[in-house]
């Protein structure tokens, strides 16, 4: 089981960030590849068919929602900063509660909701993300700095949990994770904000506090998608990943901390 860990570990990171630093179209691709196996987990977490139509038309809403350059391609002007009109919110919520009515309830209200939200909650962090590293300059180290300060926010939190113990957090949810390693976490991570300072030759200051920031989203991304799972009875979102569990399992934390980290850039940036 470790062997596969660490195997899976290395050669899926080689491969993500190879195309996080090619850019350009692999790292779209990539982008897409992960929105759409992510919401396939969701809808196979939900015992939903993956072939049904509210599934399909998830799909569709969320390859369209996690790639910006789609909207330019039918036409979709998008004012800069901006993730989507929210008429293209809208119409799709539209369609999904249609579903609903039109499968005479086969497709229960509450079952269309959590669908929706899946694709939100799946492609516009995805999309920001997107953004996030193709912004003109410095998108990479943007995008590499977000990544760093989730990966050392998990280390820190690990091995300083493991070692001071402590009170738990949320054990109903969570039942490993511990106030202390989740302090030690943001620590960690204002330690990345402070060495990426230093190499930009930036105030240390707003860089630290986006770290600690980060580092506290995507904590809060992971707690979410762990209650994700426990109400819906699964040990992991996927198994595409061997000794991981799935691409939500990998990317919660990341799913909260990109939108965050997208926008706060953005605002210091212009």
């Amino acid at each position: 089981m470790l062997f596969q860990r660490v195997l899976t570990g290395i050669v899926g990171g080689a491969a993500f960030l190879g195309a996080v630093f090619y850019g350009g179209a692999p790292f779209t691709f990539l982008i897409m590849l992960l929105a759409l196996i992510a919401f396939s987990e969701m809808v196979h977490m939900k015992k939903v068919s993956s072939f049904s139509l509210p599934a399909c038309l998830g799909y569709a809403v969320t390859l369209f929602y996690c790639n910006p350059f789609l909207f330019e391609w039918i036409g979709i002007e998008v004012p800069a900063g901006a993730v989507l009109p929210v008429l293209w919110l809208i119409v799709p919520l539209f369609l999904f509660l249609s579903i609903s009515v039109a499968s005479k309830n086969r497709y229960t209200f509450q079952d269309m909701a959590y669908l929706f939200t899946g694709t939100l909650y799946v492609g516009l962090p995805f999309q920001c993300a997107l953004l996030l590293r193709e912004m003109p300059g410095n998108g990479l180290a943007y995008f590499l700095f977000v990544m760093v300060v989730i990966w050392t926010t998990d280390t820190f939190a690990y091995f300083v949990g493991r070692a001071l113990k402590g009170p738990k957090i949320w054990p109903a949810i969570s039942p490993n994770k511990t106030v202390s390693g989740s302090i030690g976490g943001v620590f960690g991570a204002l330690l990345v904000g402070a060495v990426f300072a230093t190499v930009l030759d930036q105030s240390w200051l707003p860089w630290t506090l986006l770290a600690a920031v980060l580092s506290v989203a995507g904590q809060l991304g992971d707690f979410v998608e762990s209650g994700l799972k426990r109400v819906l009875d699964v040990k992991d979102s996927g198994t595409i990943l061997p000794g991981h569990g799935g691409v939500l399992d990998r990317f919660d934390s990341f799913l909260f901390a990109a939108p965050i980290a997208y926008y706060l850039i953005l605002m210091w940036a212009t």
